[in-house]
């Protein structure tokens, strides 16, 4: 997966999921109270809400290696 995939994923919310060391992991997406959308990252129904792709790539984990790093090999 590439930088940009990865953006066309999010911009038109398509959901994402992988196995990486027989863990699941999810990309999904959901609202805050304010009508705002953010991004849903992380272990199969342990995904923490990420409010903006910045915060996300900085942010974002795979056990110890941020995914931002792990793009090339999903």
């Amino acid at each position: 997966m590439t930088k940009d995939d990865l953006i066309f994923l999010i911009n038109t919310k398509k959901e994402f999921e992988f196995t990486y060391h027989r863990k699941n992991y999810n990309l999904t997406y959901d609202r805050d109270d304010n009508g705002n959308d953010l991004i849903v990252f992380g272990e199969r129904f342990q995904g923490k809400k990420y409010a903006s792709f910045g915060e996300f790539m900085n942010e974002a984990r795979i056990e110890n290696h941020y995914f931002r790093e792990m793009l090339d090999i999903l």
